[in-house]
């Protein structure tokens, strides 16, 4: 409940929440201004959080993707600097850092050892038996690779 003359309206409430959710106010310090200078009672104060909550939500996502893609812009400049002062190390370092911010990185994933080290690897190897009479010790014949 309100006040028959508040001092702000709805919509206004509701956008003061959002502009103060994004910059990071915590919730408490959002209700309690809402009781102090907006004259809201406590539940009233719940009901415009929980409607400010979806708007805060996009919000958010536009801040991150604005931040993502100022990240990527300035990222892509230093891996030309790089490029520039021929540092191609650094240069392709920045590159994979691209990759993984942008969500295209190359994932190695090991479907061989479950996880495990692979200390050595074994080579084997085919013998062509030639004939019947090859079937003993001393097998002589092409080795296939």
């Amino acid at each position: 409940m309100r006040k028959k003359d508040p001092k702000y309206k709805k919509q206004d409430l509701i956008n003061i929440i959002v502009e103060k959710s994004c910059g990071g106010v915590l919730q408490a310090e959002i209700i309690n201004w809402l009781m102090t200078e907006g004259d809201c009672k406590i539940s009233y104060c719940y009901d415009l959080i929980r409607e400010a909550k979806p708007i805060i939500q996009d919000t958010l996502k536009d801040i991150s993707k604005d931040r993502l893609e100022k990240t990527i812009t300035d990222l892509e400049q230093m891996m030309y600097e790089a490029k520039k002062s021929g540092d191609k190390k650094l240069a392709l370092e920045i590159y994979k850092e691209i990759n993984k911010i942008s969500g295209i990185g190359t994932h190695k994933v090991d479907i061989t050892t479950g996880g495990e080290k692979i200390d050595s690897i074994s080579v084997i190897r085919l013998i062509e038996i030639k004939n019947e009479n090859d079937k003993n010790d001393d097998i002589e014949g092409t080795i296939q690779e």
